[in-house]
């Protein structure tokens, strides 16, 4: 059963919601990422409007001043309402979708998962250096923070962070391990290398890959290493302008 449906944002704002959210998306965009697969977790209704982030309309600027992507826009009967920043939207869309639950009921736990959430930052921030900097492999903040979560998942002794199932940890730092994958297209052999120093974490990355949910959104590596390739030497380019 299909969920959502794809447009293209234009210069004439979308019509007011009804009966479906509105996901507000720059297509290849991680933190957009995350809150597909939460949607799509919760099965939830909705449509996905496409950002150029380089030419937005003037009537989403007035919408979002703050130029914040992804954005949510929530029917409301006060008229629709829009909600910004990525983990806020997946916690809002798991309390406010009962099926599924996400988080866990522990609240101990469900702390501990947030608090592993803000650490993921750091693989964020390393992923990203190394993106820009040909994709070198090896950087110490990325294995430093593999090897928190290595040990968690060992901790915890499941297949899952979220358990027997993906739950909130797994689906918000996907988006970025999908990407990362992509350094096997850069030297396999060094990328294999890896592997063995995290088996629980590799692991967990090939349960993820086979998930439902993670499928519906996925990209393979070379779709994305020719991506932030292309964006790298436009980046350059426009430098020399």
């Amino acid at each position: 059963m299909t969920y959502y449906q794809t447009k293209n944002i234009g210069v004439v704002p979308p019509p007011h919601l009804s009966d479906k959210l509105r996901l507000y998306h720059v297509n290849m965009n991680p933190y957009g990422h995350r809150v597909l697969l939460i949607l799509e977790a919760k099965r939830a209704k909705y449509e996905i409007y496409k950002l150029d982030p380089l030419k937005l309309p003037e009537w989403f600027k007035e919408k979002n001043p703050r130029l914040k992507i992804p954005v949510l826009e929530i029917p409301t009967e006060q008229g629709d309402k829009f909600l910004f920043e990525s983990v806020v939207i997946c916690d809002y869309l798991d309390e406010m979708y009962t099926r599924n639950p996400l988080h866990s009921t522990d609240p101990y736990v469900k702390a501990q998962d947030r608090l592993l959430i803000e650490r993921f930052n750091e693989l964020i921030k390393g992923s990203l250096e190394c993106f820009d900097t040909n994709f070198a492999f090896g950087s110490e903040q990325i294995i430093q923070t593999l090897d928190i979560f290595e040990k968690e998942l060992a901790s915890r002794g499941t297949n899952y962070f979220g358990g027997n199932r993906p739950g909130m940890l797994d689906y918000m730092i996907w988006p970025w391990i999908e990407r990362l994958l992509l350094l096997r297209c850069v030297n396999a052999k060094k990328f294999d290398s890896k592997r063995s120093l995290f088996p629980n974490f590799a692991d967990w990355s090939d349960q993820m890959q086979l998930d439902d949910i993670v499928k519906k959104h996925a990209h393979s590596p070379m779709e994305y290493f020719d991506y932030y390739k292309n964006a790298r030497a436009h980046c350059m380019a426009q430098d020399w302008l």
